[in-house]
């Protein structure tokens, strides 16, 4: 059953077993208790085994891929009288000379105040107990997302025509070989056109997905919830903040880190399409007289045209051509929020815009405000803390241009 811990949150871990868990079993089932005639669900509840849960979600630099993201629960088997342990063939879990605990069965954990808000959900990869004698076990299940199976298909040869790379994405996804739920995307319309590419056979799904997403400029993770997400190319934002941390009124902060450094700095792009010959150049020669030449070579992206490659490689120089003071790492320990903040903090998601104040003691500006974007989010649950570590990207927020009232040279204003 979900646990609550000292500090407010509760916790659920989902597993799915593989067959109906609840269903109604004579001589086995109880009258007023919670199984069902002809079962619900196969998901068994086994948070009150768990002791720790670590999950890690994103990338390290918004210039990588997002990797597979994982979650890695440590139970007690003895307390759960090895249900866990995969030779228990009395166990629970075990159905039909089955195991049920079995590898890509899906996988989910809740947190917030409720205990319903999703915060990792995935499939089951491995399965490790460890024995300690005489009789203490304990049970170690690593997860994985959806890009971790995605990683683990390949693609029959096929030629798809040109399209948006949002198209391009939903193409792949559809192969028969890959039949990737259309119920489990969110897909968001591209501004970048793929060229008619030849994949060939036993292309890796991810690798391909992964060069979309490089040619739009944009993002390609799986969400707290399970859903693949493909954002488009962002040059700026007209968003606005999800939530506050720092300062007077915003979310505590336990520890804040910044970044400044030529190793933030690109100054030299180019961009080869797919099939081209030549790579599409912009550079920054200011920054580079300054800096040193940075340069990033990116090959065989599966553009369209060389424009469609220039066009991608001046986005980048536009980005990061310039150092910038950004806050880059921070931690936040659950125990001492308040319950809407607890809430907050399980439900945030990458892509998440935020707003971070540092207050300092001495020096000028006395306050520092910073909008930034989630990259990477890490949770450390045990018995005694939950700690959230979030690291952030640069962004560029602005407000919508409105006639007769916002600056034409104001960098704070931009048509939508």
């Amino acid at each position: 059953m979900a646990k609550s811990a000292k500090w407010g949150s509760t916790y659920k871990v989902l597993l799915d077993v593989g067959f109906l868990a609840d269903a109604f079993t004579l001589d086995s089932s109880l009258l007023d208790g919670t199984d069902v005639l002809d079962g619900s669900t196969d998901f068994v509840d086994v948070t009150e085994y768990v002791t720790n849960i670590n999950i890690n979600r994103g990338r390290t630099t918004q210039l990588d891929n997002f990797p597979s993201s994982n979650c890695t629960i440590v139970a007690d088997d003895r307390a759960a009288e090895r249900y866990f342990d995969p030779l228990n063939t009395a166990s629970e879990w075990y159905s039909g000379g089955t195991v049920g605990i079995a590898p890509r069965r899906k996988f989910e954990v809740y947190g917030g105040t409720a205990g319903t808000t999703s915060m990792f959900s995935g499939f089951v990869f491995d399965l490790n107990i460890d024995y300690a004698e005489p009789n203490l076990s304990t049970a170690t299940i690593v997860a994985t997302d959806a890009l971790g199976q995605l990683g683990q298909t390949v693609l029959t040869a096929f030629n798809p025509s040109s399209q948006l790379t949002s198209a391009r994405v939903s193409a792949i996804l559809d192969r028969p070989e890959v039949a990737f739920s259309t119920a489990l995307r969110n897909i968001e319309t591209g501004i970048a056109t793929c060229g008619t590419v030849a994949y060939d056979d036993a292309t890796n799904v991810l690798t391909a997905l992964q060069d979309v997403a490089i040619a739009e400029g944009g993002r390609l993770f799986v969400n707290r919830s399970g859903l693949v997400e493909f954002d488009a190319r962002i040059a700026v934002s007209f968003g606005t903040a999800v939530a506050s941390f720092g300062g007077t009124a915003g979310i505590p902060i336990l520890s804040l880190a910044n970044q400044y450094g030529a190793e933030t700095v690109l100054n030299r792009v180019a961009v080869q399409i797919e099939g081209g010959t030549a790579s599409s150049v912009a550079s920054g020669t200011a920054s580079q007289t300054q800096y040193g030449i940075k340069a990033l070579s990116l090959t065989g992206v599966p553009l369209a045209t060389d424009a469609a490659g220039s066009a991608l490689a001046l986005s980048l120089l536009t980005r990061f051509q310039e150092p910038v003071v950004r806050f880059s790492e921070m931690d936040v320990l659950l125990n001492a929020l308040t319950t809407a903040q607890q809430t907050q903090m399980a439900g945030l998601e990458i892509g998440d815009i935020l707003e971070v104040t540092k207050t300092f003691l001495t020096g000028t500006p006395a306050t520092v405000t910073q909008n930034v974007v989630v990259e990477s989010i890490r949770h450390t649950v045990n018995p005694s803390t939950h700690r959230v570590t979030i690291g952030m990207g640069q962004v560029q927020l602005v407000l919508p241009f409105i006639l007769d009232t916002s600056a034409l040279d104001d960098t704070d204003f931009a048509l939508q």
